[in-house]
């Protein structure tokens, strides 16, 4: 898992490869404090099938150090592109989850010559309700640091019959935050816009949870409602019993939806 320079910041990433040619190359973007780890369950099954996954951890999150520098849902769409240059890929689908899901979002309203598909996990819907939510958090983590999300988030994000292993991995990807790094990507939360999702003309999944409480089933519907009908493949599904952390909570199941959705649009 190497490091490489984008954009003038160190980014973490890990790079799945499959025996072989791949047959197309996934990347993919965690949400707030959380880590590519996230979709290390999710990888392997997908490069089973063929297909190279590439996921990072963003700017100020687990091992991309903290560069002082904003960031923003735009920055870190670039930072996408740039990561997709220094690796040589050409064009893939890009899947991003809560915080990620408005980078996909954006990368795939302006960027379609790059993204060929694009997966929205657990999607967060910028709003001033989600700004205030958020804000909260930065005023818990610069008053306590990164304990106080430590001791709630893993309660409160996923389903309510969430295995308890999946607790101890958010607990522990908290933990392993750097507390300056996790305010900034909070304010890419706080001060992200509603992307053009009007604009978006390439296949697009969205991956809801049923008990997700930080991204509403009313706030994916309605992103879900406002693409383009010229997306093509344009599916939306609800996982039943799962939270926020699908790709923690139920990794197959997510696989098996991508994997699906993948060959459909083929």
């Amino acid at each position: 898992m190497p490091l490489i320079t984008v954009n003038e910041k160190r980014i973490h990433y890990a790079d799945w490869k499959p025996d072989g040619d791949a047959r197309e190359t996934f990347v993919f973007t965690h949400g707030l404090g959380s880590s590519q780890n996230f979709y290390a369950a999710v990888a392997p099954i997908l490069v089973k099938d063929g297909f190279r996954c590439i996921a990072y951890d963003t700017t100020g999150s687990a091992r991309s150090p903290y560069t002082q520098v904003e960031q923003s849902v735009e920055s870190l769409a670039e930072d996408v592109i740039a990561l997709m240059d220094a690796l040589g890929v050409s064009k893939a689908v890009h899947a991003g989850h809560s915080m990620g899901g408005i980078v996909s979002a954006t990368l795939a309203a302006n960027h379609s010559d790059r993204i060929v598909a694009t997966i929205w996990i657990g999607p967060v819907y910028p709003s001033p309700g989600v700004a205030g939510f958020i804000q909260k958090r930065i005023d818990a983590v610069e008053a306590e640091g990164m304990e106080s999300m430590a001791n709630t988030v893993p309660y409160a994000a996923p389903a309510a019959n969430a295995p308890t292993i999946a607790r101890l991995f958010i607990r522990e990807v908290l933990l392993a935050q750097d507390p300056a790094g996790y305010v900034s990507n909070c304010r890419v939360i706080t001060s992200a816009v509603r992307p053009p999702y009007e604009k978006i003309k390439i296949p697009l999944l969205l991956i809801a949870g049923e008990e997700d409480k930080s991204a509403s089933l009313e706030g994916c519907e309605k992103m879900f409602d406002e693409v383009s009908t010229e997306s093509g493949e344009k599916r939306m599904v609800v996982m039943k019993g799962v939270g926020h952390w699908q790709c923690v909570e139920a990794p197959e199941e997510t696989a098996k939806l991508i994997l699906e959705f993948y060959h459909a649009i083929q």
